[in-house]
């Protein structure tokens, strides 16, 4: 018997009135309208249809299931709001009376016929009986949803709902229990179909869900788990699910069946939801939504619960995942492993972080050899031949740990093909990436020790390919040394471990040949495979030689104090001498430099005639001339060996006093560069270094006597004339535009005039300018220059002499001394005009224009509008063409500001490198110019004029050269920028020492550029 229709409409009229305008919103309950198919799939589910087929046509759409029959309560459901039989039951799909009443957004009158009921609602809320119709064989209901509503056209209905069932995918299917088919037909005579087939496996049941789409064919596995959980006040249960992406075994065999990431996760009750999850597989439960079903509520206390027991059913999961030899690389890299994804207040945190504890305190991590391993006991290879060269047992010995605990992670995990898991694994879970480098630091002598010859011939195999490991250091230690050149990692001959290189250098082992003398050679069997051979050859190990003997047996006993007996001491220095005619020998260079460090050579103190050791560095030549020059003197040491055939000088042994002055290589018309420091700088005219002096000097004066005086004027002091007294220069531009000139003795001379050493009698010595020339006695050559330097007074006779000469003799002498002859002056004397002209003309050639001068008068508020002017300018852009091209430098105009700041009052613009007028005029009268931008995008991100410079073509290309294309150089030109008060900044271009001057503005602005962009 069908139910009171009429008792029903009239119960509803007086629920919601006479009026239904205001349930108008239940036609527009989803973004996308045509989402009421899910809520008929739903409401199929729920009756337990086993199928269902949707069936459009032109002016309507009918679905038919085989669920159970509707009654009175199903037809006051889908006549109600919020009074469905499903309304807050939380055991089934739906959850809110609406979820029906979404058709309404294309029907204004649906029908429902369903054994012995049929009706059609109007109003949304109004049944009235009509004829009922037959569902159809093996169907028990029919709904018939008549395309009827003002706001949509039939055409577009049917438009709309043809796309979305075209649309559905076979795994609309997956996480329903009693619906097995879904069938669907366009009217174009088209359709699909699609099946659900579930079997059990383990602990979960595998779902297959297969579809096809108008021809196409698609089909998917699944292996789902589930966990249940009573519902608050209810005695039913209900069930949270976890779903992963089988991918099948490929036929070849080649790829084993596995779990596989998916792209696309949104969370799912009963069917997606636009709750995106990002995992890499889908979860499913019945969580409270949001009416439309789009969004989850976060802070629901029902659905964190919902989380919470998801969280526990993923972390027993694991294991048995494990189980069921599903546990790949290609199954972890499905978790959630991009923790960036998941932040500590994201609503699937507990998931994310129950996966994280349960990797690491369980065993659930492949292992290279096919087991698997926590976290706590994975080691990442950083290479595969790393992980080639050390087997389980040896990883163990290396990080000195049982060795059935440490394993090897499984070779598919790399940089290269799974960088999201490997960070995971590193940064989340703890594991310890193994790198050459690491390798190198933890090897020790027991574990080498422990080692076959067989491995050291894989290890250093494994070294050919990793230089930075065992590379010498360079040259002011960049690059730095290779750990392994300090660890014993050469097997020797007689099976111990050895370092290839002591301390200092010197090789401790070489490669093994036929000798009478014991070396420490590498062992015959593994030097005798090719990568050995070469390897060792490129690590610096050489066949033993005598300078081998030198610098490995003899200059060691004379580094520990060990007392050496005359006669070995002579058979060692007859070694030297012989090792000493090898200069082809690969040691030859570094035996020299120990030789010279080391306190070998046997020495002769020159005021008590002790003798020790001493390095030859330290020694002088026993020369007669010396022998008098250090007389008495106690700190001075002459070699003593007897070997002649020894090249002492090589080895540092002196043969004169020691000279200190900086421009004793420097010829006369060269400045010697004497110090230079920002702001300060200063240099010697024609070599002159006024700290010229010679080591010892003082205390021979001191201790005088006539052979010395003799030793010092006629051979020390003739050729150091030139450095007893000169000029220098002191300035605080490094081109030495404001250059002081100074003229002085150096220390040399005044130590010279102020003792008493030149020899007037046999036993008296007078200050040089105590006497005249005409006084000394002895053998001292007559010098008048070097007695002129010092100060020694002339001869009367001379003096006479010089007030008798001619005119003519004094004009030509001095013009000897000028450089000219007589007859070119008398030649100048009788063109004056035309010299006049001539310096007038080099004159205007030679001067420099005058510099522009642009002071900052308000430095603040200067600042003030720069900052102004930079908060408003661009960023610099680059656009990538046919090269990478700015596209921002048109904002601004540098040219013009340039040739503003750098024109000076005569019309001349300055190239603020060379200081010169711009090379030519272009035809329209202005100066030609090239900028420059002063720094990188690197220093000066934003663009600006007062960023560039104003040059010459030379200049530029040489600042483009020597600055701009050198990282170091920029980077000091910045801090000088920064830290300069002058306006003129040194530089270098090449083997030229030269400035940027800039006009105060300039400089000023500048400077608040690149302090600002700090």
């Amino acid at each position: 018997m069908p139910t009171d229709y009429d008792k029903i409409r009239e119960d509803n009229i007086r629920e919601y009135g006479q009026g239904t305008r205001h349930l108008s919103f239940l036609g527009r309950l989803y973004t996308d309208r045509t989402h009421f198919v899910f809520e008929l799939l739903q409401n199929a589910e729920d009756a337990g249809a086993t199928r269902i087929l949707f069936s459009l046509f032109d002016d309507r759409l009918e679905v038919t299931h085989d669920g159970r029959l509707f009654n009175e309560r199903d037809v006051r459901g889908v006549c109600g709001v919020g009074e469905g039989t499903k309304a807050e039951d939380l055991t089934q799909i739906g959850k809110f009376g609406i979820g029906f009443k979404s058709v309404y957004a294309y029907t204004a009158t649906p029908e429902v016929h369903s054994g012995g009921e049929g009706f059609r609602i109007e109003n949304y809320v109004r049944p009235y009986a009509v004829t009922s119709k037959p569902a159809g064989n093996s169907w028990t209901t029919l709904f018939v949803f008549p395309f009827n509503t003002e706001e949509i056209a039939p055409e577009t209905a049917c438009k709309e709902i043809g796309a979305r069932l075209h649309n559905l995918s076979a795994r609309t299917l997956l996480f329903l229990r009693r619906i097995n088919e879904i069938e669907y037909r366009l009217p174009n005579s088209t359709g699909g179909v699609y099946l659900r087939e579930e079997i059990p496996r383990g602990p979960a049941r595998q779902v297959s869900v297969i579809g096809q789409n108008n021809g196409k064919e698609e089909e998917e596995n699944w292996l789902i788990f589930e966990r249940p959980l009573p519902v608050p006040g209810n005695s039913e249960t209900v069930r949270v699910e976890v779903s992963f992406r089988l991918e099948a075994e490929d036929k070849g065999g080649k790829k084993p069946e596995r779990i596989v990431k998916v792209k696309d996760s949104p969370l799912v009750v009963y069917f997606p939801t636009e709750k995106a999850t990002r995992f890499g597989f889908l979860i499913q439960g019945p969580y409270r939504t949001t009416p439309s079903r789009d969004n989850i509520p976060k802070n629901d206390e029902w659905n964190e619960t919902l989380v919470k027991e998801t969280a526990e059913l993923i972390g027993d999961i694991l294991s048995e995942i494990k189980d069921l030899g599903l546990l790949s690389v290609s199954f972890l890299e499905a978790l959630p492993i991009r923790t960036e994804d998941f932040p500590d207040d994201s609503m699937f945190y507990p998931i994310v972080e129950s996966v994280r504890n349960t990797l690491i305190k369980d065993e659930l991590l492949p292992a290279d050899d096919g087991s698997f391993v926590s976290a706590g006991n994975a080691k990442l290879a950083r290479g595969a031949d790393l992980r080639k060269l050390l087997s389980q047992k040896q990883l163990g010995q290396l990080f000195q740990s049982p060795a059935a605990a440490i394993k090897w992670l499984a070779a598919d995990i790399t940089r290269e093909r799974t960088l999201d898991l490997r960070f995971y694994l590193i940064l989340e879970l703890d594991v310890e990436e193994v790198t050459p480098d690491v390798l190198a630091r933890r090897i020790n002598h027991a574990f080498l020790s422990s080692q076959s010859d067989e491995w050291f011939v894989d290890f250093y195999g494994y070294l050919s390919g990793q230089e930075a490991l065992w590379r010498p250091k360079g040259v002011h230690g960049h690059p730095a040394e290779g750990p392994l050149r300090r660890k014993p990692i050469i097997r020797c001959q007689d099976g111990r471990q050895r370092t290839p290189f002591d301390e200092l250098g010197n090789p401790n082992v070489f490669l093994p040949v036929e000798s009478r003398v014991e070396y420490h050679v590498v062992r015959k069997s593994i030097y005798e495979n090719e990568k050995v051979a070469e390897f060792m050859q490129r690590l610096g190990i050489v066949a033993p030689d005598i300078c081998t003997r030198v610098l490995n047996d003899i200059i060691p006993l004379y580094q520990d104090d060990s007392e050496i007996e005359d006669d070995t001491h002579t058979d060692h220095v007859s070694v030297i001498a012989d090792a000493m005619d090898l200069e082809d020998s690969p040691h030859y260079s570094k035996m020299i430099s120990a030789l010279k460090d080391t306190t070998w050579a046997l020495a002769t103190n020159a005021k008590t005639s002790e003798q020790f050791y001493d390095r030859p560095t330290n020694l002088f030549f026993q020369s007669p001339e010396l022998q008098t020059f250090f007389e008495e003197n106690v700190n001075i040491w002459f070699l003593a060996e007897q070997v002649e055939n020894i090249d002492w000088q090589k080895l540092g042994v002196r043969t004169g006093p020691v000279i200190n002055c900086r421009g004793l290589h420097t010829s006369r018309n060269h400045f010697v560069p004497l110090c230079s420091y920002h702001g300060w700088h200063k240099r010697g005219a024609e070599g002159f270094d006024p700290d010229t002096s010679i080591d010892d000097l003082e205390h021979a004066l001191m201790h005088i006597s006539l052979p010395k005086a003799v030793y010092i004027w006629n051979e020390l002091l003739p050729p150091l004339i030139r450095f007893l007294h000169g000029r220098y220069q002191h300035a605080t531009h490094q081109n030495y535009d404001n250059a002081t000139t100074y003229e002085e003795d150096s220390k040399l001379c005044k130590m010279l005039k102020n003792h008493a050493w030149l020899p007037v009698a046999v036993d008296e010595f007078k200050k040089p300018s105590e006497c005249r020339i005409a006084d000394l006695v002895g053998e001292l050559k007559r010098n008048e220059e070097l007695a002129e330097a010092l100060g020694v007074q002339p001869d009367p006779e001379k003096a006479d002499q010089d007030v008798l000469k001619s005119e003519d003799e004094l004009k030509r002498e001095h013009a000897t001394e000028l450089g000219v002859s007589l007859e070119d002056i008398d030649f100048l004397k009788s063109h004056r005009g035309e010299i006049e002209q001539l310096k007038a003309a080099l004159a205007g050639r030679k001067e420099r224009p005058t510099f522009p001068t642009r002071q900052v008068s308000n430095p603040e508020r200067r600042q003030e509008r720069l900052g102004e002017q930079l908060s408003d300018a661009p960023d610099k852009e680059y656009e990538k063409r046919e090269r990478s091209v700015r596209t921002t430098n048109g904002t601004i105009d540098p040219i013009t500001w340039l040739r503003n700041q750098y024109t000076n009052e005569a019309d001349q613009m300055v190239c603020q490198i060379c200081k010169e007028e711009m090379p030519f005029r272009k035809r329209d009268g202005a100066h030609y110019f090239e900028k420059k931008e002063v720094l990188s995008k690197k220093y000066l991100p934003k663009e600006h004029e007062t960023q560039y410079l104003a040059l010459c073509p030379l200049c530029a290309a040489m600042y483009e050269e020597f600055v701009k294309s050198d990282d170091d150089a920029m980077a000091d030109l910045r801090d000088k920028l920064v830290s300069t008060v002058d306006c003129d900044i040194p530089i270098t271009l090449g083997d030229q020492e030269t400035s940027i001057r800039f006009v105060e503005t300039h400089h000023h602005d500048l400077k608040v550029i690149i302090e600002g962009t700090e």
